[in-house]
């Protein structure tokens, strides 16, 4: 599952590390999940993030399915905009900003070309 949102970019997954009722959350960002963590406050903290160098997505940590699932219906019931690109970028992130709109351009083409 990848989530776009105020907090960052993560992918959540369900791989070999993890025991029954965990997911792994990844993120190419150290800050975003660091953002994560302080929404999950007694949950997890910022030590439970780990650096893997030679995977795709560098930063990750362990969190439980239903501290996930918490924290997207908390995300779902805080959104108070009706543009996405407008609000989940941080104004001075010009990096993210440019990172979110290659996304955004290229599933646009996608639907375009689903739409011939």
């Amino acid at each position: 599952m990848w989530v776009f949102n105020k907090d960052g970019f993560f992918s959540a997954v369900f791989d070999r590390y993890c025991n029954r009722g965990e997911l792994m959350i990844r993120s190419r960002s150290k800050e975003d999940l660091r953002r994560l963590c302080k929404k999950l406050h007694g949950y997890c903290d910022k030590s439970q993030i780990f650096e893997t160098k030679r995977a795709d997505y560098r930063y990750r940590m362990k969190i439980n399915k239903h501290m996930w699932a918490d924290y997207l219906t908390n995300c779902a019931f805080d959104i108070d905009y009706s543009n996405v690109k407008g609000n989940i970028i941080p104004a001075d992130d010009d990096l993210r900003k440019d990172v979110y709109y290659q996304v955004w351009t290229a599933l646009y083409r996608w639907q375009s070309l689903l739409n011939e």
